[in-house]
């Protein structure tokens, strides 16, 4: 249920104009690089618990993994979760180190972990209340929390503490299911959660209790996702539902009390996924335009300065690693990085693989293999210079590289644990 009144409707055109007219908020170049998948599905969430291993969780059931920091990313033939009907989505990860994980599935098939790098998972044993789950945060294997709702109530978290699992404690909880907790943040003591159902659960205790605050102005517009950017400044990223929303949601005291930020000003009128506070001290937000479907990064530079860019799909959930390397995930398989992936050398592609030639080569279209693969192969092609230019799961025994600029590339194939790369012309 959607409620605004006229008044908070007219402010909030007024600082748009203000905002746009006063330069608050601009465009900025491309400066984001696409990178294959091989995949059309809706890609929910990632992370990288390492510079080198990362997770992608997609509809329809779907789990990549790359093992080379992003450049490549194959399905995992995962076993142990139950999917209810359509509800076999993976809507949260969050990986502790590069093989433990947790995995949000549905929003309605459960809660699962897995210690063996996504191949199999075992559900969670949770305290029974949760119907619908979506939100989690672990501090470690041992130590978390995950949120939801309960069929016939509105937010509930259970917590781990020590291995250990129990039902926190949610003050003034409603009694609608739709009320679901969507994402979950911490830093240190202090937690903070987003409803379904608009309005925020605050904790000071590492999610043993949580308060319930309503969002500004009166409004119930579903919450998204949130994240906590230092002591005191926090984002909420909202559904707008009916294109009068702007910014993201703002808090100054930690949670306690919220605003608009009206610095995120634009006519693209964006629904605000993902928020993602990067180790290179910016904060990422993932957006889709509400009224033409584009897709949108904004980038917080400093306090007052956002810029943000048009994408070709609407954009998710993010994740980083290193001093400045940032993934967002989005529609149709999209997935996009802030540098160009080319840092594996010719010698690094070309080193400990399987004898493999490709024909006719040189080429002016399709090329044959030497060798028969099978249907889960992966093929990936890079440039003389280390850069993927395109990937995806072969089709048959051949790849056309027609729409591929003239030059030389390498083609590198997967197939199981064996690797097969040679090089190739194209005229």
């Amino acid at each position: 249920m959607f409620v605004l009144d006229k008044t908070f409707v007219m402010k909030k055109y007024f600082f748009l104009f203000l905002a746009l007219l006063t330069g608050g908020m601009s465009a900025t170049a491309q400066t984001w690089f696409q990178v294959p998948t091989g995949t059309t599905k809706k890609l929910n969430t990632i992370d990288f618990p390492s510079s080198t291993v990362g997770y992608i969780g997609g509809n329809d059931s779907l789990l990549l993994k790359t093992t080379d920091g992003g450049q490549t990313w194959n399905p995992v033939a995962f076993s142990g979760i139950t999917f209810a009907n359509q509800g076999d989505h993976f809507v949260k990860l969050q990986f502790v180190s590069e093989m433990i994980g947790f995995a949000a599935v549905g929003p309605y098939s459960g809660s699962y972990k897995t210690t063996d790098g996504g191949l199999t998972w075992t559900a969670l044993p949770l305290s029974g209340n949760l119907c619908f789950n979506q939100g989690l945060y672990f501090f470690d294997e041992n130590n978390g929390v995950i949120g939801g709702s309960g069929c016939f109530q509105g937010e509930l978290v259970d917590r781990l503490s020590g291995g250990t699992w129990s039902a926190s404690t949610v003050n003034s909880a409603t009694f609608n299911s739709m009320d679901m907790i969507t994402d979950i943040d911490f830093k240190g003591s202090l937690g903070l959660a987003s409803s379904y159902g608009g309005r925020f659960l605050r904790s000071t205790d590492g999610g043993q209790t949580w308060d319930s605050i309503t969002s500004p102005y009166g409004i119930t517009v579903p919450l998204l996702s949130i994240a906590i950017i230092d002591d005191t400044l926090c984002y909420a990223g909202y559904d707008q539902v009916d294109g009068s929303g702007f910014g993201l949601l703002r808090s100054h005291d930690a949670g306690l009390t919220w605003s608009e930020e009206f610095n995120m000003a634009t006519f693209f009128y964006p629904d605000y996924y993902g928020i993602h506070l990067a180790t290179n001290g910016k904060t990422y937000a993932g957006a889709k335009s509400e009224n033409s479907g584009t897709g949108l990064i904004f980038t917080r530079t400093t306090e007052q300065i956002w810029d943000y860019e048009t994408v070709d799909q609407g954009i998710y959930d993010f994740s980083s690693y290193g001093d400045s390397v940032v993934f967002g995930v989005g529609d149709s398989g999209y997935v996009v990085t802030n540098v160009p992936l080319a840092i594996l050398s010719t010698d690094d592609l070309m080193s400990e693989t399987a004898d493999f030639t490709v024909s006719p080569n040189p080429t002016d279209g399709k090329i044959r293999f030497s060798t028969t693969f099978s249907e889960n192969a992966i093929y990936n092609l890079f440039t003389l210079e280390g850069k993927s230019v395109e990937a995806g799961t072969l089709s048959g025994q051949e790849l056309d590289l027609t729409i591929l600029p003239a030059g030389t590339y390498i083609v590198r194939i997967k197939d199981g644990e064996s690797v097969f790369t040679t090089r190739v012309i194209r005229q």
